[in-house]
């Protein structure tokens, strides 16, 4: 399979991920329970990150029609998500740790957080070219990271709805 293919599949998981949380979301909010703070945050941001996951997924495709070189086709889309992914996990534990949020599952969301922050540092330095230069395998491993991430925060806020 080729990482194109790899690509559009990441794109039809993250719609599936952003249905979910709408979903989850309207059920909430239909059973005229108010949504606490860390419940917003986390709709919120699974929201922002299926929808980067799919514009930068296939951006590449996108991209290829105007220019065929790795740093535009792949080092663009690595450069952005990469980013956008990094800033969000850093909004994330600001605010968790601002408001006092409780870390859901914290012996598996801890180590999935941490390993998917350094993919996404993989990825951007490979975006930028400076190392594996601009890898098309590594910016599928870096959305696969996130995939989890994103699993586990979906089931975090299941859990908080639970409660």
């Amino acid at each position: 399979m080729n990482p194109q293919d790899i690509l559009i599949t990441i794109a039809e998981i993250s719609i599936g991920l952003a249905g979910f949380s709408g979903l989850v979301a309207a059920f909430t909010h239909k059973s005229e329970r108010g949504w606490r703070s860390d419940q917003k945050t986390r709709i919120v941001f699974l929201i922002a990150l299926s929808f980067g996951m799919i514009v930068t997924s296939l951006l590449p495709f996108a991209i290829s029609d105007w220019s065929t070189e790795p740093s535009h086709v792949w080092g663009i889309p690595m450069t952005l998500y990469s980013s956008l992914v990094l800033c969000l996990l850093a909004y994330w534990i600001v605010v968790s740790r601002k408001n006092g949020y409780t870390i859901q599952f914290p012996y598996a969301s801890y180590p999935i957080m941490v390993i998917g922050a350094f993919l996404q540092v993989l990825v951007l330095l490979s975006g930028l070219g400076i190392m594996m230069p601009y890898s098309p395998g590594l910016f599928v491993l870096g959305f696969l990271g996130i995939l989890v991430f994103g699993a586990n925060v979906f089931l975090a806020l299941l859990n908080t709805i639970w409660e």
